[in-house]
């Protein structure tokens, strides 16, 4: 049996995640980008910390970390795609409303499908801010 070869072409259960994950964001809102993991999904959003762990976890991380943003634009890009394990870059800019700052992040994420589901996520981004 043949290894798969890796694509930058997004396949459709890809697609689907990655609108639902960027219009959770654009909307603040932690249920629907639970939608989009396995029950027992792990979310590491820094090489530095432990996972958050299911979706509990995921849903009290984003709650928190979405809390100050306003005028959200997120995008993405397919990578690679190797078996069921997802390369995509990706952009957001917003407000934070405490501040008044606009924040521009850019990072890769590394995620992992089982069936429809992000079963592992990790990503890795900077940061910028402007006045």
């Amino acid at each position: 049996m043949s290894e798969p070869k890796p694509t930058a072409e997004p396949n459709a259960f890809l697609a689907h995640i990655m609108e639902t994950y960027g219009r959770a964001w654009e909307t603040r809102n932690a249920a629907l980008v639970c939608e989009v993991f396995t029950e027992d999904a792990t979310y590491q959003q820094d090489p530095f910390s432990a996972p958050m762990l299911g979706r509990a976890g995921i849903h009290r991380y984003w709650e928190e970390a979405t809390r100050f943003h306003r005028e959200i634009h997120f995008r993405w890009q397919p990578v690679s795609s190797t078996g069921n394990l997802h390369v995509v870059e990706w952009g957001a800019e917003f407000t934070r409303e405490d501040s008044g700052r606009r924040i521009e992040l850019r990072g890769v994420m590394f995620i992992e499908l089982r069936g429809e589901r992000i079963s592992r996520f990790r990503e890795y981004w900077l940061r910028r801010e402007n006045a």
